[in-house]
């Protein structure tokens, strides 16, 4: 599986974007917070200040990405947006609605395949539970920021009402063309991922290689662990996939009534939900010879019941009737608009 994924799938890593903060040992870059510093719900000069930001946005204008990830501490949740100010009812610090996005329902079904996936682990304090998720102004989940990435990776392609075309001084200034984008580089599932509510937990829950990629946590299992997991999951997840694995060999005359076994691996969904087998006698025609439905067929794991992904549901605006009409990320378009085409 982990080999497939590298061979089928394009993943951009960048770690310790702010550098100098990391150098430092402090959230900021020369007093300014790269996590409020994007092209979105923001003052003209007060985005776009620091390399880190600039620099992320850089790497953005010249990819098209699905889905991305960015990995924080000091709480315990998988988010999603919304989570701007223009999208949250009520008090600034708890909103009471408004956050649901066009893409909220693909949106929250990945994070809670993605929550199932990663599971819990124990600790020498007790049990490490599953991440909390949701969208990030669900006062449940966490609260709204100006300039955050998340929602700029996911809306500044398409909603306008967010958008900010930049103009700080800051590094001799950076020019307002480059926080002008397209209709394909920010269509992202951009995932806020707090792992944990330590900055810096123990060495001794962090977890090793020891049967890393077992859904749900194997003997190695910590947060180091779990977080590989999901960076594997959301992977796999890119794209729907199917793989013939092996056909009964059959003899040069098949008689009515012969039968036969085929063995598929599938992923990038959380669940098969209906599976059938199509045979043609053309390449041309699509004639049904027989079919086999499974319902449920656990993709990852034994034991462990993973709540079931139908694309075509994600296809509905979400569920918010305020919300803005259709989906609008690569991700749920591609699975469910034949027509969808982005280029960069």
């Amino acid at each position: 599986w982990a080999k497939r994924l590298i061979d089928t799938r394009a993943i951009t890593i960048m770690p310790a974007a702010n550098a100098l903060g990391y150098s430092q040992n402090v959230r900021e870059e020369n007093g300014v917070d790269p996590n409020r510093d994007f092209a979105w719900d923001q003052q003209a000069s007060s985005c776009m200040k620091t390399i880190a930001a600039r620099s992320i946005n850089e790497v953005w204008l010249d990819h098209i990405f699905q889905l991305s990830i960015t990995f924080h501490g000091g709480d315990h949740l998988i988010a999603y947006p919304w989570g701007d100010t223009i999208h949250c009812q009520g008090n600034w610090y708890s909103c009471s609605g408004g956050w649901q996005a066009p893409d909220e329902t693909g949106m929250n079904d990945l994070t809670v395949g993605l929550r199932k996936f990663v599971g819990k682990f124990a600790s020498g304090r007790g049990v490490v539970e599953e991440y909390n998720t949701g969208a990030l102004n669900d006062p449940r989940v966490i609260y709204p920021v100006n300039g955050g990435m998340e929602d700029w990776a996911y809306g500044a392609s398409w909603d306008n009402e967010g958008l900010v075309k930049c103009s700080p001084s800051s590094f001799d200034g950076y020019s307002a063309a480059k926080t002008t984008y397209n209709n394909a580089t920010n269509r992202a599932i951009n995932l806020l991922v707090e792992t944990a509510f330590e900055k810096t937990p123990s060495e001794s829950l962090l977890g090793s290689s020891e049967e890393v990629l077992v859904g749900g946590g194997g003997k190695g299992n910590g947060h180091v662990a779990r977080n590989i997991r999901l960076c594997w999951f959301l992977a796999d997840m890119v794209q729907p996939w199917l793989e013939i694995v092996k056909v009964d060999e059959l003899p040069n005359l098949v008689t009515p009534g012969f039968k036969f076994s085929v063995t598929w691996e599938a992923g990038g969904a959380i669940s098969i939900t209906e599976a059938k087998i199509v045979c043609s006698s053309s390449a041309s025609s699509e004639n049904l010879c027989s079919s086999t439905t499974i319902t449920n067929r656990k993709l990852w794991e034994d034991g462990k019941k993973l709540p079931s992904i139908k694309s075509q549901e994600w296809a509905s605006p979400s569920r918010n009737e305020a919300s803005k009409g259709q989906p609008q990320t690569h991700f749920v378009r591609a699975r469910t608009d034949a027509s969808w085409l982005a280029i960069n």
